[in-house]
């Protein structure tokens, strides 16, 4: 037997245990002090007697210790590899337009904003497109995200493509799990009741902190803050579908995302905001093309110059009976999966959703069908065979994201690596779960 590469050790507070996650199997358990150093003269290839042989093979049950004969670099391919061609999902997210009604200081789609909406007959293709690839693929799910801009600046086609989709899925025996990814300026509860009949699960809003802080960042083009209004329309669908909440912060504003817990707790919104997730503003393509100054310099978790902030604000969440969302790994990105799509107002098929609107990083157009070699380009990036082999974090990152490589490095070809996030916020994650 031998110990698993995947095996991480934190001391418990106050005391001589210690607990084992291994962050390929996501087992863990706690062990004593002479457990662990049985585990080391393991590694070391010493030998042990019968009665450490039997606690050796209860830790094998949990994939902390493994048969000798076991390939665990083999092993973690061919997971990957499933993941990457997985068909129980097919997945896109929908730009029915790049307009915005709102003026974000930090926006991810700077410099490629324009009035354009999504036609109906871009519409028709997509459902047509999709229609296609469930007869091919024969997911067990369809799972659509409607986005922007701001998507219901085209209300119009998030409906029509709402039903032409339920009702192509439900025809195939396929759940249709549709969602709205919004900046909540135009959120009612008549339209959430018209599309849950078509299929949606849920929201997503963002709100940058309290008044103060999201207005700051988050406002109307002539500089009126939105977060009252947004609030207000998350009150009214409260209890209609999930919402989710996003915040981005930055060294400004951080400690102002305590005081929006407050206010949603006095507002009545626990047991109604599924999860929450408070992320560092990151550097966006735009501002690395051009070299605006206009963002963040953070490019990837590890960038944050506290990270500790992150793991307060996941604890504050917690603690005010909200559920986070950023949980111990940042992985897998859907960027990594064959069957997951992003679709702009133009038909231009994109693997993230971080590169649309430049045409250079699209993998296809619908109105010609065939992916280009883009396409491969993604696909073929496996960073846990090469750059990342060795990483004991590498089953929780998958390589990190590829938006954040071409941001930090100029092509996707690098890994932005987040070891500095894993060392310092999951171990400690892991040792509160």
């Amino acid at each position: 037997m031998k110990t698993s590469k995947f095996n991480i050790f934190i001391q418990k507070d106050k005391s001589s245990d210690y607990l084992i996650f291994n962050t390929f199997s996501k087992s863990h358990v706690v062990v004593d002090e002479e457990a662990k150093l049985l585990l080391e003269r393991l590694n070391e290839g010493i030998e042990v007697n019968g009665e450490e042989v039997a606690v050796l093979r209860q830790l094998k049950e949990i994939g902390v210790v493994l048969a000798d004969e076991v390939d665990e670099d083999l092993e973690l391919d061919y997971h990957f590899q499933k993941n990457k061609f997985d068909t129980s999902i097919l997945s896109v997210n929908i730009l029915t337009t790049y307009g915005c009604n709102l003026k974000c200081e930090y926006c991810s789609q700077e410099g490629i904003q324009s009035s354009k909406k999504m036609d109906m007959k871009t519409c028709l293709r997509i459902s047509s497109w999709l229609c296609e690839k469930m007869e091919k693929v024969r997911p067990q799910i369809l799972r659509v995200v409607f986005y922007g801009g701001e998507p219901l600046l085209n209300k119009e086609a998030v409906k029509f493509l709402s039903q032409l989709l339920f009702l192509a899925s439900t025809q195939r025996n396929v759940i249709m799990e549709s969602s709205i990814i919004s900046n909540g300026v135009l959120l009612n509860a008549e339209l959430v009741d018209e599309l849950k009949v078509w299929g949606l699960k849920g929201v997503r809003v963002t709100l940058d902190g309290d008044r103060l802080s999201h207005n700051s960042k988050r406002h109307y083009k002539n500089g009126r803050g939105t977060f009252d209004l947004i609030l207000k329309n998350l009150e009214r669908i409260k209890g209609k579908v999930p919402i989710h909440l996003n915040g981005n912060f930055d060294e400004v504003t951080k400690n102002r995302f305590p005081e929006l817990l407050d206010i949603l707790v006095d507002r009545g919104f626990i047991g109604y905001i599924k999860t929450i997730n408070f992320k560092p503003i990151l550097k966006n393509i735009e501002s690395a093309m051009t070299g605006s100054s206009n963002c963040s310099d953070v490019c990837t978790f590890s960038d944050v110059s506290h990270v500790e902030d992150i793991l307060s604000l996941i604890r504050e969440t917690e603690k005010k009976g909200f559920k986070s969302g950023m949980g111990i790994a940042l992985g897998p990105c859907e960027v990594s999966r064959e069957y997951s799509y992003t679709v702009d107002p133009e038909g231009l098929i994109f693997k993230c959703a971080g590169f649309v609107g430049r045409r250079e990083f699209s993998i296809g157009d619908l109105s010609k069908g065939d992916f280009n070699y883009r396409h491969i380009q993604f696909m073929t990036k496996d960073p846990w065979r090469e750059e990342c082999r060795g990483c004991v974090y590498i089953p929780l990152c998958w390589g990190g994201c590829r938006t954040c490589a071409y941001v930090k490095y100029g092509t996707i070809q690098k890994v932005a690596c987040d070891k500095g996030y894993f060392s310092k916020v999951s171990k400690k994650l892991i040792k509160e779960a």
